[in-house]
């Protein structure tokens, strides 16, 4: 397996720990999907993962840390770190699978 791809899935792991830490499944199983067709050396699984990308409701636009309680919403303490770990890995993952799929 080559190494970006490698690097790639590292990222996809850190990126659904992160995920399920925050009670996020929806997400969390669509980076396993992924993470699955990479392992089984199915590259469509890089088309798969950048089809998150983009739109209203889409990946980018995925905030962690916030609780819904009787009065509205409320941020979890560790929300600013949270999400900024979020957006380092949403970005070199989308940039590992460009970078992926112009090698292939």
């Amino acid at each position: 397996m080559e190494q970006k791809t490698e690097e790639l899935i590292e990222v996809l792991d850190q990126l659904i720990e992160l995920l399920e830490s925050d009670g996020d499944m929806h997400w969390s199983r669509w980076m396993r999907k992924v993470r699955a067709m990479l392992i089984d050396s199915d590259y469509s699984g890089l088309t798969y993962l950048r089809s998150a990308y983009g739109g209203m409701g889409s990946f980018n636009d995925l905030m962690l840390g916030q609780n819904v309680n009787g009065a509205g919403y409320s941020w979890a303490p560790s929300h600013v770190e949270m999400n900024d770990k979020l957006e380092a890995l949403r970005n070199r993952a989308a940039q590992l699978a460009i970078e992926i799929k112009r090698s292939l």
